[in-house]
């Protein structure tokens, strides 16, 4: 996950779910920095996951981190349009996210898994699947990335002219 610590991307979400998945072979990489950080540092405590779960804090290296990464995670409860998930689809790595505008506008059925904003075991559903169904994820990845094509700058010019 890339976001900013503040309540508005829901970074309590996320630990709740990869807590809820409960899979010891999983590990969960928060790349930001933000006011909420210590205290979901101490929340991974509290859920028995800081052992694999990993705040990287202020990262240059984003891309090499989601390609190293089965999947993106945003459950934010608004976005506009979400760069990390922009920038997930074009490295074609699927991703989870929030039902919400932008997020929504972006992940497709075929290039990623909607949840309902705060919906923390449909979350960790979305988790398992991904980490179970790796080659189908991929795939999901891929039509992201085609997905991104709509969003060049030059067809957005065209469009906004």
């Amino acid at each position: 996950m890339v976001a900013e610590f503040n309540p508005g991307k829901r970074h309590r979400d996320a630990l709740h779910a990869f807590a809820r998945l409960g899979r010891q072979d999983a590990h969960l990489a928060f790349a930001g920095n933000g006011p909420l950080k210590s205290r979901m540092e101490d929340l991974a405590g509290r859920l028995n996951i800081k052992g694999r779960t990993h705040f990287l804090g202020f990262r240059e290296d984003i891309p090499a981190l989601m390609q190293a990464s089965c999947a993106v995670l945003l459950p934010s409860q608004r976005e506009g349009l979400p760069r990390s998930v922009m920038e997930a689809l074009c490295l074609e790595r699927p991703c989870i996210g929030s039902d919400s505008r932008g997020t929504r506008d972006l992940l497709t059925d075929d290039c990623g898994i909607l949840t309902s904003v705060g919906d923390v075991p449909a979350m960790a559903r979305a988790m398992g699947w991904m980490l179970d169904h790796r080659d189908e994820a991929m795939a999901m990845g891929r039509n992201g990335r085609l997905r991104m094509e709509n969003f060049d700058i030059e067809i957005i010019l065209r469009m906004h002219e």
